[in-house]
């Protein structure tokens, strides 16, 4: 997985733009198991350059549609500060910690990995300041500690709008993350090979007890009071019919 640049920070003495580490990183997400709660995270230096990475660790909740992060001592990372050389490699040794009450829900988290910027060299006497951006890195990656039994669910809903676009929303009610990348709708009765009604790459994580919704724009109106759901997911493709008539 190759990274983005993410972040901005002004500097001085700078001769111009400069461009930010070029790290790949494997795996890109961390999976653990009650009684296999540790792992390894491989982080490479592609540049040219030698970079230095501090390792945040942090608690990642939802509410609603919206992300939450805050620093935890749950997960634990070592080494949490390192510096990269051109073309090299580290490998962070991590765990999570947990009380035996929280393994009836997935635990969730993120590994935040961010470039330290090297101090700018200062300026020669008499001479003046070239102001200019540098370019930082920060890698996000997730990290699910599962609970002691997955217990799945789902339940999705739609409801059309005045303006003829469906509004698809999914409620999480099992005890684990469910990952969508891609919901479709169908007219009822028709192959899946049929070209979908509408469609979107979601690309989204609903975490247990969550919910989350999208608009979808169909290209012609939907005139029957069902259409046909195919979401692909981590927990395997669904195909549900939706009542459109439920308010």
């Amino acid at each position: 997985m190759w990274c983005r640049c993410v972040g901005l920070l002004l500097t001085w003495g700078w001769p111009a733009f400069a461009l930010a580490a070029d790290l790949a990183v494997q795996p890109v997400r961390i999976e653990l198991a009650p009684g296999h709660d540790r792992a390894a995270i491989t982080v490479t230096n592609r540049s040219g350059e030698a970079t230095v990475i501090q390792v945040d660790t942090l608690s990642w909740t939802q509410a609603g549609a919206q992300d939450r992060l805050v620093p935890t001592t749950e997960l634990r990372v070592n080494p949490p500060m390192f510096t990269l050389p051109a073309g090299g490699s580290q490998v962070l040794r991590l765990g999570v910690r947990r009380a035996p009450g929280d393994l009836q829900r997935e635990s969730t988290y993120r590994l935040l990995l961010r470039e330290v910027p090297a101090a700018p060299a200062l300026p020669g006497a008499g001479s003046t300041p070239v102001h200019g951006v540098r370019v930082l890195l920060q890698i996000s990656v997730p990290v699910y500690a599962a609970p002691s039994k997955i217990v799945p669910g789902q339940a999705w809903q739609a409801r059309r709008a005045a303006d003829g676009s469906i509004a698809v929303d999914l409620s999480n009610t099992g005890n684990a993350h469910i990952l969508v990348t891609r919901i479709a709708l169908r007219p009822e009765g028709v192959l899946q090979s049929v070209e979908p009604l509408a469609q979107s790459q979601a690309g989204a994580v609903v975490m247990a007890g969550q919910s989350r919704g999208w608009v979808l724009r169909p290209d012609a109106p939907v005139f029957g009071p069902r259409v046909v759901l195919d979401a692909e997911t981590d927990q395997g493709r669904q195909h549900v019919v939706l009542d459109l008539s439920v308010p």
